[in-house]
């Protein structure tokens, strides 16, 4: 009886063990599936990663923060950040699959070199804010390190193979000068150089009419044939562009009301002096480029650009080649 019960218990024991194990490698399994990245999107023949999602989407935030942290609240731009990191990743990876398509590669040469470059900057940087490179790596991109190289590899190679495709676009020469006269505000520029004299705002009276002098005597050096670059290095007081001879290339809509008139009522040469709530600033118009011909390759470039955009629409679109599904895992996604 009693060797009866050590057997039973001894089943027990084994039934225990065996139940433990397979509890363990169901626990196991489970966190393996929460770690491991999950597919945001299908393309085709390919998925986008929640890792390329993490990457394009901590690009996106930052630059969308910082240009538009004081104009819209966090959750447009966390929203507009995500969005935009879809539909870049979701690009990438329709061009590596055109790519491998067509027979195009990049070689081995081209991919270390940008990224030995890129490399150098995280370890450098990692360095100077005393963190580890992945601690670095997932702030500034939203991926571990040995995540990262091949993101950024596959991206170097989509982004080849765009500039592939819109570099052979054919065009027809009278599409692109209407594409011209249809979006010249987006071409036509004034090249202008200013010399700026800051005014506080609310400046006493005598303080304004001293910078207004200073303008003025810096204006009446310009006339009298002194460079004008040389003079912006030493007196502007504008950090955008002193040390770059006071330059701007102009279009409309760019700049405060009475800089723009300036800019777009005078003829080559011409100088004067204007205020605005900046103070004063000493003017000079360099160049007029208000024509097809002055914009030839840029326009060009953009008509291209826009020929790849709407053929890329309709790949992805309904109907097209590249049928894009996108999973739950997006929806998820909280960056």
């Amino acid at each position: 009886m009693a060797q009866e019960v050590k057997k039973k218990m001894a089943t027990d024991i084994k039934i225990f063990i065996v139940a433990c194990t397979i509890i363990a490698l169901i626990l196991a399994a489970a966190i393996v599936y929460l770690l491991m990245p999950k597919d945001i999107a299908i393309v085709k023949n390919n998925k986008v990663t929640e890792n390329e999602l993490a990457f394009n989407y901590s690009q996106n935030l930052q630059f969308l923060a910082s240009a538009y942290g004081g104009q819209l609240d966090q959750q447009t731009i966390v929203a507009y950040a995500k969005q935009q990191a879809l539909s870049q990743a979701v690009e990438v990876e329709y061009l590596l699959q055109e790519a491998n398509n067509n027979g195009f590669t990049v070689s081995k040469e081209d991919i270390n070199s940008a990224w030995g470059e890129m490399d150098a900057n995280i370890k450098n940087n990692a360095a100077a804010y005393g963190v580890s490179v992945n601690e670095f790596c997932e702030q500034v991109f939203g991926v571990k390190y040995n995540k990262l190289k091949k993101i950024y590899s596959e991206n170097v190679t989509a982004q080849k193979y765009r500039e592939k495709i819109i570099e052979e676009m054919s065009v027809d020469e009278a599409e692109v000068k209407a594409f011209y006269e249809e979006n010249k505000d987006a071409f036509d520029y004034n090249k202008v150089s200013h010399i700026l004299i800051a005014v506080e705002e609310g400046a006493e009276d005598s303080v304004v009419e001293e910078r207004k002098k200073k303008a003025q005597d810096i204006l009446d050096r310009v006339n009298n044939g002194e460079d004008f670059a040389e003079l912006a290095k030493e007196y502007s007081e504008d950090p955008g562009s002193a040390q770059t001879g006071g330059q701007y290339d102009v279009q409309k809509g760019q700049m405060v009301p009475e800089f723009e008139e300036w800019t777009f009522s005078h003829e080559v040469g011409d100088t004067g002096l204007i205020r605005t709530d900046f103070g004063f600033h000493v003017m000079k118009l360099d160049s007029v480029n208000n024509t097809f011909e002055a914009a030839r390759d840029t326009v060009e470039y953009s008509f291209k650009s826009d020929k790849y955009q709407t053929t890329l629409q309709e790949a992805l679109g309904e109907g097209g080649e590249y049928q894009v599904e996108i999973k739950d895992a997006f929806y998820d996604f909280a960056g």
